[in-house]
């Protein structure tokens, strides 16, 4: 069976850059901060992209006003929060660098298709 319109070298080189993309979009997420504030905003905090706590802050007017264990509440729910924004965050990138990426690969993502189908013992994917 003749192997028509098969570049390996080109679906390499796509490989390679997608990769390349991948990695650099990665870089920029790890940059990413998300911050929420709960308690009506009286405790809020700020994770990066690799989801470590950058800053809680805490209003002086709580501390005042209530028990310790309702201000530690309030310190999980907001890093929780802040997490499940920075979630969102990486959710959206991604979904974005996937579109992107397969955009990029233009005509020769049929190419593909067709290796894909061929080694799983099929026709196009």
């Amino acid at each position: 069976m003749a192997q028509q319109g098969l570049d390996l070298n080109a679906i390499l080189r796509q490989a390679q850059a997608l990769q390349k993309s991948f990695e650099e979009n990665k870089a920029r997420i790890k940059k990413e901060t998300a911050t929420a504030q709960v308690g009506g905003g009286v405790v809020s905090a700020t994770v990066d992209g690799e989801k470590v706590v950058k800053e809680i802050k805490i209003s002086p007017e709580l501390i005042k006003d209530v028990e310790v264990s309702v201000i530690e509440d309030l310190v999980v729910s907001a890093v929780n929060a802040a997490n499940a924004e920075m979630d969102k965050k990486i959710n959206s990138n991604m979904a974005a660098f996937a579109g992107n990426a397969l955009g990029g690969m233009g005509g020769n993502l049929g190419n593909m298709g067709d290796l894909i189908g061929k080694f799983l013992g099929g026709g196009k994917v």
